[in-house]
């Protein structure tokens, strides 16, 4: 073996040419095992947003009164029925000042709440962005379809457009307060869901919820009696405590965790980072 300081050169050993080491002047040192510090930066991993951002969605969730009041397209001005990206439109409203960026949106499902009176809020799906081309009379503006994911049509509903901008890295963290809630549907649909798709759940913004926020999902704990201690226990003392409904709390099994994507009111989007079994509506999640 060579180290830094040898001096190579090149002799004769017995009539064959070979290469000759000359160990240099070094310093010796002795090593041994020893306990190094460092400082924690969070116990949460970083999480580059490559690697997660094609699941999350452009859909909202908003309120009722908020869509019905949005302006909406009354007319395609192309000889085709379906709308798409270059297409030019005539759309009917109350226009905001100062803006003439909109995104394209159509109703989805309405969450409700504990009580049928109760809505959480209604989630529209996104179809593409609009802008303002020329303004015309009684409310009217034509506009030009710049890109769409989806087909639109006549009656989809504009909203101002929303500039989202996250960090190339995520640093996930924990809500700023003890939360806890459900699993109320999946953006898929479906009633099972698995790592990353997209879960919506009954916490937002009111709850303190915000983007980067962590949430664990797990099983429903456990009450049940505790016999042995039960059985020690004097006959009185023991009737009482049957009376009492006395039992003991065992905490429900991890199942996975999320990452909170986006916020609103009363509801949030979280992607599933990792889930030992597929997911379900109504499942338990809560601060980890």
């Amino acid at each position: 073996m060579i180290y830094p300081g040898d001096i190579l050169r090149i002799g004769t050993v017995r009539g064959a040419p070979r290469v000759l080491v000359t160990r240099g002047d070094r310093a010796v040192a002795n090593l041994g095992p020893e306990i190094r510090i460092q400082a924690l930066e969070s116990s949460i991993p970083e999480i580059p947003l490559e690697s997660i951002e094609n699941s999350f969605t452009r859909n909202r969730i908003i309120s009722q009164e908020l869509y019905d009041n949005a302006p909406y397209i009354v007319e395609n001005l192309g000889a085709n029925l379906a709308i798409a990206t270059g297409d030019e439109v005539y759309a009917r409203g109350t226009w905001p000042m100062g803006t003439t960026s909109f995104e394209v949106y159509r109703a989805g499902r309405t969450y409700a709440g504990a009580t049928d009176a109760e809505a959480l809020g209604l989630e529209v799906e996104y179809l593409g962005f609009a802008s303002i081309a020329a303004e015309a009379n009684d409310g009217l503006r034509r506009l030009i379809i710049n890109n769409s994911s989806k087909e639109i049509r006549v009656g989809d509903r504009l909203l101002i457009r929303e500039e989202e901008r996250l960090d190339a890295t995520i640093y996930p963290s924990e809500p700023d307060q003890q939360v806890e809630g459900r699993i109320i549907a999946f953006l898929s649909g479906e009633a099972m869901a698995s790592q990353l798709d997209t879960a919506v759940v009954d916490l937002g913004t009111l709850d303190l919820i915000k983007v980067g926020d962590v949430l664990a999902v797990t099983d429903e704990s456990i009450r049940l009696v505790d016999e042995v201690e039960r059985s020690n226990m004097p006959f009185r003392e023991r009737l009482r405590a049957i009376l009492r409904g006395g039992r003991l709390e065992i905490p429900g099994a991890g199942l996975g965790t999320l990452l909170v994507y986006k916020t609103f009111n009363n509801l949030s989007y979280a992607v599933i980072l990792s889930s030992l079994e597929p997911l379900q509506v109504n499942t338990r999640v809560a601060s980890p």
